[in-house]
């Protein structure tokens, strides 16, 4: 399996693309991680490395890891009673994607299948909300890729991301102890890596010659923490999920733990609706989610900027 080439601390780094695959199911829930001697040959790096990378992960909830045992993919764990802290695996339950259709296969409603749907047509349109854009990110790179192959060849791709500002500490993640700017730092440096990457494959894509497709990044980086995320495609497709917050051991960049408030992201319920969908009540709750970003949007105090640059 090839290795991505990512930026920043080397467990980091190594716990991002675990985490991808774990999503992408390439380790479905139940199954159990290669062996840490393996993920050191792949990743070309000393064990310890490995292990810090596990740990992040485990501290997500999405392995478990017994002495002597490869790690198993949980993604699932029992919530607290009330009133109790959680622990770091306690807050993660097992994604699911919801619809008023009730579709036999819920993949096919996922992120990553709607995007590539959305990407079949030849005006291809995306607003999208949310805490960081990790997942959205790399199905987005992957579909631009695919567009350089010459394999996807939509007439233009118009892209519209609002993100929390780096420039002010959102209300989550934050550390239970005020003072400690760790998980902030953190989770500015995950958003600015994923922005970089879609902010990178654009520029790319606009100095190919053979590239016919028009593409438009726009990111406004607005002074607001996001509740829920949100992604609307081609005007006709809504996916949203509610960010549900709880306390969780986060493991920083230098290996250090802190107690932090944090937020059920790639694990989060997506409900699924259709404005085509006569049964459903899909093209009000469009409508409705459509005029909250645009609100946003045009009003938000914040900063816009546009790839490639005019």
């Amino acid at each position: 399996m090839p290795t991505e080439r990512v930026s920043g601390p080397l467990p980091q780094q190594i716990a991002d693309q675990l985490r991808a695959r774990i999503e992408d199911q390439v380790y479905p829930l139940g199954e159990k991680l290669p062996s840490q001697r393996a993920l050191a040959e792949e990743f070309g790096v000393a064990r310890e490395t490995i292990k810090g990378a596990l740990a992040r992960l485990e501290s997500e909830g999405f392995i478990k890891t017994r002495q002597g045992a490869r790690s198993e993919v949980t993604r699932a764990g029992a919530g607290s009673a009330a009133g109790e802290e959680a622990d770091e695996a306690s807050v993660v339950r097992t994604r699911q994607i919801l619809t008023d259709a009730r579709q036999a296969d819920p993949d096919v409603n996922s992120l990553e299948s709607v995007i590539k749907r959305a990407f079949l047509e030849k005006e291809v349109t995306l607003d999208a909300y949310s805490l960081t854009t990790e997942s959205l990110g790399r199905h987005l790179v992957g579909q631009l890729d695919a567009v350089e192959r010459g394999e996807l060849r939509p007439d233009s791709v118009t892209l519209r991301l609002l993100v929390p500002s780096g420039d002010f500490q959102p209300a989550y993640p934050a550390a239970v102890d005020q003072s400690d700017t760790g998980p902030f730092e953190r989770w500015r440096r995950s958003v600015e890596v994923h922005l970089s990457a879609l902010k990178q494959k654009v520029m790319i894509l606009r100095e190919k010659s053979d590239v016919t497709t028009e593409v438009r990044l726009e990111i406004k980086r607005v002074e607001v923490t996001p509740t829920i995320k949100l992604y609307i495609l081609n005007d006709v497709t809504l996916l949203f999920g509610v960010y549900a917050l709880a306390p969780r051991n986060m493991i920083l960049d230098d290996d250090s733990v802190v107690l932090a408030l944090d937020v059920l992201g790639l694990q989060s319920n997506l409900f699924y609706h259709s404005a085509t969908d006569d049964e459903t009540q899909g093209s009000l709750y469009l409508t409705e989610f459509q005029a909250m970003f645009d609100g946003l949007w045009k009003h938000a105090h914040g900063m816009l900027r546009i790839y490639p640059p005019a």
